[in-house]
C-alpha cells in the first residue's frame, strides 16, 4: 500500500474547493506528476466529486462523499465513494450519440473515462464507490 489521503466531505458543490486543496497539498507533498498530470486528474475527480454530491446523495449536505487518494506502484489511484445506489458504467448512454448532442447532462463520465487511464465501480445501494486511476507515464 502506497502513500495515502482521505478525506470527508458534506454534500456541497461548495466544498470542492476544500478537496481541490487538499488534492493539491497532496499532490505537491508526494511530488507526483507535471502540470498536464495534475490537471487531468482534477478534472476527472471534480466531475467524479460532483456526480457524488448531485445524483449519489441528491445534494444532501449531511451525507458525506468521502475521496481517498493513494499511490501505486505506477500512478494514483482516487476513490470516491458516496451513499447512493450506484451506476453502471455501460448502462450510461453515450452523449456523442447524436440523439443526445443536446441533452444538459451525461458528459460527466465521459470527462471521467478520458481524464483516467481505468474507471471502475464497486458497491452496492447505500455505499457507491467509483474508482479512478492514473498512471505517471499515461495517456
Amino acid at each position: 500500500m502506497g502513500t495515502g489521503l482521505k478525506v470527508t466531505l458534506g454534500s456541497d458543490l461548495k466544498l470542492l474547493d476544500t478537496a481541490k486543496l487538499a488534492f493539491d497539498d497532496f499532490m505537491e507533498a508526494i511530488a507526483a506528476g507535471g502540470e498536464d498530470f495534475r490537471y487531468w486528474c482534477w478534472v476527472g475527480i471534480q466531475e467524479a466529486l460532483a456526480n457524488a454530491i448531485r445524483h449519489g446523495n441528491s445534494g444532501k449536505p449531511e451525507i458525506p462523499v468521502e475521496f481517498d487518494i493513494e499511490t501505486t506502484g505506477r500512478g494514483i489511484r482516487f476513490a470516491i465513494t458516496d451513499r447512493g445506489k450506484g451506476v453502471v458504467l455501460e448502462d450510461i448512454p453515450d452523449p456523442t450519440a447524436p440523439e443526445n448532442l443536446l441533452c444538459p447532462s451525461g458528459r460527466g463520465f465521459l470527462f471521467i473515462e478520458n481524464a483516467m487511464d481505468r474507471v471502475s465501480t464497486k458497491g452496492e445501494p447505500g455505499s457507491f464507490t467509483l474508482i479512478m486511476e492514473k498512471d505517471f507515464g499515461g495517456k
